[in-house]
Formats: C-alpha cells, structure tokens, sequence
C-alpha cells in the first residue's frame, strides 16, 4: 500500500509539474503569435504583470511600463515601421518551466523611414509571476553595429540635454 501511495505521489508531483510547464509553453506561443503579428496592443499587454521590468542588453535600455516597451521601444504605432510579411519574428527555440519562458529566434527583415534593416538574432528571457504574467523580461538583440552606434549617439544626445 505504502509503495501504491508513493507512487502515486510522485505521479501526481510529475504531472502538476508537466501541466504548468504545459501552461506555459502555451502561454509563450501565444505571447509570441501575438508579439509577431505586430496588431493587437492591448492583447500583448495582457500577457504583462501591474509590476513588471524590462531590460535590454544590448542597448542598455530598461522601463517599468510595458505599454511604453511595446509603443516606444518595439515602435508598434510607427508608421514608418513596415515588415514584408505579416510575421515580424521567426521563432527557432522555446525553452519553458513553471516560471521562466526562454525564446531564441530571428527577427525579420524590415523597411525603417525608407531604409532596409535587416533581421537579426535574438533571445528574450520572462520570468513569470504566479499568475503567469511577465514580470520581468530581458532582450539580447544582435544589432547591426550601425545600430549600436546610433542608438548610443541618441542616448547621450538625450544625456546632455
């Protein structure tokens, strides 16, 4: 009996382990379906906790508010934003448990204010709070080094000022 027990114990251990690491590679496909298409602005700020941080490796950029991460920094209200398809990013790898959600993939290639950018390299780590929402998000782009050199130009005209 004792044995009948045990094992249905770690049955169930195994199996509530495996349905949130199910939840949350769901949750990621959704996120990232939603996050590439690139449309619905208050769908993808759903996926986002009240208390949430955002960084960005490569640039050094952080915020605290996810509508100016997705308005501002992803620039999903910039006209002068155009994608060649309806999909902005391919995803290439999603790695999930219960709280963390890890996507490696490739931007697609893009027209900005006239001039082709090209795709890029990616992997965007969330951390999850117990209602499943981003509470914190870390992004490593590979930047095109004129990038690089013209976002840190901007940032310490923004420094002087």
């Amino acid at each position: 009996m004792r044995k009948l027990i045990l094992i249905l114990s770690v049955i169930f251990v195994f199996s509530c382990t495996g349905n949130k690491s199910l939840k949350t590679t769901q949750i990621a496909q959704n996120y990232l379906d939603t996050y590439s298409k690139r449309k619905e602005i208050d769908k993808i700020l759903s996926f986002y906790s009240d208390n949430f941080e955002y960084k960005n490796i490569s640039f050094g950029t952080e915020t605290n508010d996810s509508r100016f991460l997705i308005e501002q920094i992803y620039g999903w209200n910039d006209p002068k934003m155009k994608f060649e398809t309806d999909e902005s990013i391919e995803v290439e790898q999603i790695i999930s448990n219960d709280s963390t959600i890890v996507v490696r993939g490739k931007s697609m290639p893009y027209e900005y204010n006239g001039k082709v950018v090209e795709g890029n390299n990616f992997v965007i780590w969330l951390d999850l709070d117990k209602e499943y929402k981003i509470k914190r998000q870390t992004d490593w782009f590979d930047y095109p080094m004129e990038e690089i050199i013209e976002a840190y130009q901007l940032k310490n005209a923004f420094e002087i000022q």
